[in-house]
């Protein structure tokens, strides 16, 4: 069984909340599910594809979900009494709550697409984050220490993206050879960061929404870091933010700061608890950047921010992530 959650499709959190269930995340692993005055905090494993019997092992952690995107009712009945939870994006699923359990029923159960089993793999793209961060050539001890992976799986990525002419060998180091044309690899075969991702609706500017979760995520010392069309507009303005991203360690409850939980769709904010380390900058300090009217903030890996503009609304997203591109492209160290 795969140990992330989908960064797109999260049909449960709305499932859940639907039936009276709030959602809120402690951390990528980790969500808090409050019904009335019982709260809890839930491991939370997902299959990514329809979740049969032999995918079941034992519960790890007293409170722990299982999500996917549909259960066939043998597994379901297994992972009852196996001591999970179940909540499937098709509606069907079981909530071991403190005083009462909750039953969900799929008015019409389909069979989902099938996914690749296991986790996706990380390691190449952020070793293409480490060498945009890294000027002038680096060795592959340095790789492994800003991409914070093993040696070993450093000399299999840049094997990797040598064969596709992306990198070199050089005097100094290894180093990118074909800029523009790694960014567009990197863009178009990234996994998502994983982890868990809420969104959020509020009518204030987007500035200030994604300033005041920035602050309440601080509070919370959640090491947050802004992305997406915020990110890029306080770099290399190009269009009036549509929608705020934010990344984190750990959660915080945006309803305090005058937001509320909606659909993706709708959304003015998302949080995204990532399992992906590479959407922090490959730095040793965090990267500031200046909001207007406000203060500095963090910002997310610049890999992590053409990622996100990839994905926002809007007829001139196109527009805002070539600006982005092309800024990534000329400006040498990416970080």
């Amino acid at each position: 069984m795969a140990r992330y959650l989908e960064y797109t499709g999260l049909v449960w959190i709305p499932t859940l909340e639907e039936n009276g269930i709030a959602v809120l995340p402690v951390d990528s692993e980790h969500v808090r599910l409050t019904d009335d005055d019982q709260s809890a905090v839930f491991f939370v494993l997902t299959v990514p594809r329809v979740a049969r019997t032999h995918d079941i092992k034992p519960a790890p952690e007293r409170h722990a979900l299982l999500v996917a995107p549909s259960i066939t009712s043998e597994a379901l009945d297994r992972a009852w009494a196996a001591g999970w939870s179940v909540v499937t994006d098709d509606g069907t699923g079981r909530l071991r709550l403190t005083q009462r359990t909750l039953r969900l029923d799929s008015a019409a159960s389909t069979q989902a697409p099938r996914r690749p089993r296991g986790r996706p793999g990380r390691s190449v793209f952020s070793v293409v984050r480490a060498l945009f961060a890294l000027e002038d050539g680096a060795r592959q001890h340095e790789i492994a220490e800003f991409a914070h992976i093993g040696q070993a799986a450093v000399s299999k990525a840049l094997n990797r993206l040598a064969d596709r002419d992306l990198v070199a060998r050089g005097e100094h180091g290894w180093e990118v050879t074909d800029r523009a044309g790694a960014v567009s690899w990197w863009l178009g075969r990234y996994p998502g960061p994983g982890g868990i991702e809420t969104h959020w609706f509020g009518v204030d500017p987007i500035n200030e929404q994604a300033y005041r979760a920035y602050v309440a995520l601080g509070r919370e010392q959640a090491n947050p870091v802004v992305s997406g069309d915020i990110a890029a507009d306080l770099v290399a303005p190009w269009r009036t933010p549509r929608r705020a991203a934010l990344y984190a360690q750990g959660g915080a409850d945006f309803s305090a700061i005058g937001l509320t939980p909606s659909d993706a769709s709708v959304s003015t904010l998302t949080l995204v608890l990532a399992e992906d380390p590479g959407v922090w900058p490959i730095s040793k300090t965090p990267v500031l950047i200046e909001m207007r009217g406000h203060g500095d903030v963090a910002r997310a890996n610049a890999f992590q921010v053409l990622y996100d503009l990839s994905r926002s609304p809007g007829p001139d997203a196109g527009e805002a992530l070539e600006a982005w591109r092309t800024w990534m492209i000329e400006s040498g160290a990416a970080l």
